[in-house]
């Protein structure tokens, strides 16, 4: 028995080294590794050498930025402005109307005004952020399509004003607010998962989809990440503890020479009996580097990438369905579905040529995006190659329903996300003007990567390659996990077009 187990596991274990090589050597694996992963080495090495950039040719430190821009944009919910400036609340009473202006004109009237521009006055008829929407976020629900329109670009600012000022509720700096708890969880968050997360994102976009999809989201991190430490050396500013610590009208410490400061993970090494973290930030390379937050970059990037990805489709190539060879898109959608045999759209801006020909058939024709109602068998179908069989029986347990509507990972990083935007504030490390300029260099990151290679390069090579339009000599119309369980019924799970 211990022997079998054994052969097993080290089958198991060749499987994943062949896989994860596939048809690579050892010896260009680092390599190739390297080179996709050069943006980010490229930021560490900015990051780490920043202090040998002489002080007399550095830029002016701007210690009020940050704080003013804070309570002006998001509301000065602790009255810090009183704290500060001793005016009587009438700066704190202002905010409350500069944070709803801000609020209702640059993030919702502006948004949704662009929003409309593009698909009802321009008619835009596809995803702009997922062009091949209808392709690997399949569903049936034409009120959901709309909020997947409405959430990815355009409200996602919106939402984050709205969590971070909850989160800000839970993070004041009331010493009664602070718990031996809170101090350990956010520090888990803060510098763990800061570390963690990226790594386990990559991994899962690696095995669960196609490939070019994890150096995308490395060139994505490393863009945005270069991007802010040149933001951190250009446009100094102060963090919420430097405020807290000397005053708002500090002079005397505004200076190059100025340690950094650990601020609330001082509470975490008393606890845990360490200097860790105080030796750390007092050794930190830019100490003034406050916006944007990177750890709120990285975060959220880690949070497009997964929520973009994470797919709803299953059993599409279920050995139920009455299908030889190919499976049609439309066998899985009911019949007053938008979606039903919808032209793939081919959106790409550099060469503006059209998709349609990724249907089965020479017919090609226009959909509208929200409007459109076909039948079943009114059109020739999109036909994907199915490299597999999916048990229904199998695959319809109910331990694969949880992870069958792509919410799972969804709401890890969702968790993820609310959690460091807390624990960065409660440490009193950033602000929430910090949090959200961060998560604007990472949307930004993101589109440019998304529309240059991702959508273009990356999704339409696998689509063309599970069409069968292109050949596979590189064996990449499966995933990782598809090589790794190829031949087996766990095969299904690992498919991002199941």
């Amino acid at each position: 028995m211990i022997q079998t187990v054994v052969k097993e596991f080290f089958n198991l274990l060749v499987r994943i080294v062949k896989s994860g090589l596939n048809q690579r050597n050892v010896a260009t694996l680092p390599l190739n590794f390297m080179r996709n992963f050069l943006p980010v080495f490229t930021w560490l090495f900015i990051f780490h050498h920043a202090s040998m950039i002489p002080i007399e040719i550095r830029p002016t430190i701007h210690s009020k930025i940050a704080f003013l821009s804070d309570a002006f944009m998001f509301g000065d919910w602790f009255g810090e402005l009183q704290s500060q400036y001793q005016d009587g609340g009438k700066l704190t009473q202002l905010s409350y109307i500069t944070a709803f202006a801000f609020c209702m004109v640059v993030l919702l009237i502006v948004p949704l005004s662009i929003w409309y521009y593009v698909y009802h006055i321009r008619k835009v008829n596809y995803n702009v952020a997922e062009w091949y929407d209808h392709i690997f976020h399949f569903e049936n629900k034409k009120n959901t399509r709309r909020l997947r329109l409405l959430a990815l670009p355009f409200l996602a600012p919106f939402f984050a004003f709205v969590i971070l000022n909850l989160d800000h509720i839970f993070s004041s700096q009331d010493p009664e607010n602070f718990t031996n708890t809170k101090d350990l969880i956010a520090w888990f968050s803060y510098v763990i998962l800061h570390v963690t997360v990226p790594i386990l994102t990559a991994v899962y976009l690696y095995v669960f989809h196609p490939a070019g999809t994890l150096m995308c989201f490395s060139l994505a991190l490393g863009l945005q990440n270069i991007c802010g430490v040149f933001t951190h050396l250009l446009f100094p500013t102060a963090s919420p503890w430097f405020t807290h610590m000397y005053g708002i009208n500090d002079t005397e410490h505004v200076n190059y020479t100025q340690e950094g400061f650990a601020a609330g993970l001082v509470r975490v090494d008393a606890h845990l009996g360490t200097h860790l973290n105080t030796n750390g930030f007092h050794m930190s390379p830019i100490v003034f580097g406050a916006v944007p937050s990177l750890h709120s970059a990285t975060a959220f990037l880690c949070f497009l990438f997964i929520t973009t990805r994470a797919t709803s489709l299953k059993h599409r190539f279920s050995s139920s369905a009455p299908v030889e060879g190919d499976a049609p898109l439309s066998e899985f959608a009911d019949s007053d579905s938008e979606e039903v045999n919808s032209k793939v759209s081919n959106t790409s801006h550099s060469n503006n040529s059209s998709v349609s020909d990724l249907n089965s058939g020479s017919n090609s024709y226009d959909s509208d995006y929200s409007d459109l109602d076909i039948e079943a068998g009114d059109k020739e179908v999109v036909q994907f190659k199915k490299l597999y069989t999916d048990d229904a029986e199998f695959t319809n347990r109910w331990f694969f329903r949880v992870f069958n509507t792509g919410l799972f990972p969804k709401f890890l990083i969702s968790s993820f996300i609310i959690l460091q935007w807390w624990a960065t504030m409660y440490l009193d490390h950033h602000y929430r003007f910090d949090l959200f300029i961060g998560l604007l260099y990472s949307l930004a990151s993101f589109f440019v990567i998304n529309n240059l290679i991702l959508q273009p390069r990356v999704l339409k090579r696998f689509v063309d390659l599970r069409l069968g339009r292109v050949p596979d000599n590189d064996n990449e119309a499966r995933t990782m996990g598809m090589r790794v369980f190829q031949g087996t019924k766990l095969e299904w799970f690992f498919d991002p077009l199941a």
